[in-house]
């Protein structure tokens, strides 16, 4: 993985991990209902999350850096993929939160 690589998974984990785990917390805490792996976890809190959070983005990084010594050019899409929606997933969620709040 090449410095311009890094720089863009940076810039996609910024805003997917942080942005997603904000608006899960904030949902959760105002009776949003838990759904998908969040249930099987119980009630989490913020650490839960942070660790679930950092273990799938470590993940990530490694398939990256397999699939990259490969020479297989999926990575360039994985990270594509990672910088696009990280956006796209913090305003989802935030839009689903405000419309379930306003309700």
């Amino acid at each position: 993985m090449n410095n311009d690589n890094k720089a863009l998974f940076i810039f996609g984990f910024v805003f997917y991990f942080i942005g997603d785990l904000a608006t899960t917390y904030i949902g959760l805490n105002n009776g949003v209902t838990e759904k998908g792996f969040i249930r099987v976890i119980g009630s989490p809190g913020l650490a839960d999350m942070v660790i679930m959070k950092l273990i799938f983005f470590i993940a990530l990084y490694f398939l990256i850096v397999f699939l990259e010594k490969r020479d297989n050019h999926l990575c360039g899409a994985i990270l594509g993929l990672i910088a696009g929606m990280g956006m796209t997933v913090t305003w989802m969620n935030a839009l689903a939160i405000l419309e379930y709040l306003s309700n």
